[in-house]
């Protein structure tokens, strides 16, 4: 009687050869799964975006003013939301100016206080 699987292999008489070509097939396959787990894990090192020890970015709230046709940032400002427009003022005798969420005219701030300007010192 002969053996089906080692005619398969290609020994058709001699087992034992053909459990060593058995086995030789296997462990070339099976060399090929820890091969590719470390490519897939050296891959995914490169797929982070952001560092633990980087810091995250420092968002700062600005609020706008309309300086002879420029606009200036200066740092936000707590209106209270009203019917009077936000107006600041730089110094004690300085212009006084509209105050802005944004870049833009129709973008003014509102205050419920009596329209007394916010006091800013240049």
């Amino acid at each position: 009687m002969t053996n089906l699987f080692a005619q398969k292999v290609g020994e058709a008489e001699n087992p034992s050869k053909s459990r060593y070509i058995l086995k030789l097939n296997t462990m070339k396959k099976l060399f090929l799964i820890p091969a590719m787990a470390l490519l897939v894990v050296l891959g995914m090192s490169f797929t982070t975006l952001v560092s633990e020890n980087d810091p995250e970015p420092n968002v700062q709230t600005q609020d706008y003013v309309l300086v002879d046709g420029n606009w200036q940032a200066i740092p936000e400002q707590a209106c209270t939301g009203g019917n009077e427009t936000c107006r600041v003022q730089f110094g004690e005798e300085g212009p006084i100016y509209d105050l802005y969420d944004e870049m833009d005219v129709n973008t003014r701030k509102d205050d419920s206080v009596d329209g007394e300007p916010i006091l800013i010192q240049p």
